[in-house]
């Protein structure tokens, strides 16, 4: 059994990679079989990833085909931005409240430099993946701080479609730099211990990037390849 449960991680890992690397092609049909092989495991574990996977909304089964990439709809776009706020705004009090404790102060810091990082990313290459997936780890180090696993798990579920989300809303002209300027006020507004003010802060944040989405959304179709 725990090989099994081990051949089903190399699998799911394997996929997820794919996945984050861009592997995996919009609208195209994968054969489980080919793709089992690929991986270096057999049908049954690579299986069963992929109906993780496709549980967590990244992959689409196709009955008697094989698979597909996931492309998220209007309703996968609202789901993400709510669990976002719901999570992140929780810890974002608690990190305002406790911030002159050691814990506090270290990840304060940390989500910091994650800010730095983004300056110098809009400054040089201005790359929307690599700025994105800095934007992933400020927020990711909120919800690290307060030591949740249960609410880490939930939020590293959404890892990857929170990304490529946030990659995309980063193709509108501006909103990098906005996003640093909305960063440097969140900021401030934890050390100023204003709850209230921070609430309002990350809704609109995150309401700006899903209306982005969903904009885009509606100019492509009714689906949004993640990638």
């Amino acid at each position: 059994m725990k090989e099994i449960q081990s051949l089903q991680g190399q699998a799911y890992d394997y996929l997820i990679e794919m996945i984050k690397d861009g592997g995996l092609e919009a609208g195209k049909i994968y054969s489980l079989n080919q793709m089992a092989k690929k991986a270096g495991v057999s049908r049954t574990p690579f299986r069963d990833a992929v109906l993780r996977l496709e549980q967590e909304r990244y992959l689409d089964i196709l009955p008697s085909k094989g698979f597909t990439l996931h492309s998220m709809t209007k309703e996968d776009i609202h789901e993400t931005y709510q669990i976002r706020n719901a999570i992140e705004s929780y810890c974002f009090k608690q990190l305002s409240l406790h911030l002159d404790t050691p814990r506090g102060q270290e990840y304060f810091l940390k989500m910091s430099k994650k800010v730095a990082m983004q300056k110098e990313i809009f400054g040089s290459t201005g790359s929307s993946e690599e700025f994105g997936r800095k934007d992933y780890e400020f927020h990711r180090s909120l919800v690290q701080y307060l030591g949740n696993e249960s609410m880490l798990e939930i939020y590293r579920s959404f890892m990857y479609r929170m990304f490529w989300l946030n990659v995309t809303s980063f193709s509108k002209e501006g909103r990098m730099e906005d996003t640093i300027t909305e960063h440097d006020e969140m900021l401030e507004t934890i050390r100023e211990q204003d709850l209230g003010k921070l609430e309002r802060l990350l809704e609109r944040h995150l309401l700006i990037a899903q209306d982005i989405n969903l904009k885009l959304l509606e100019q492509r179709g009714e689906r949004l390849p993640m990638v």
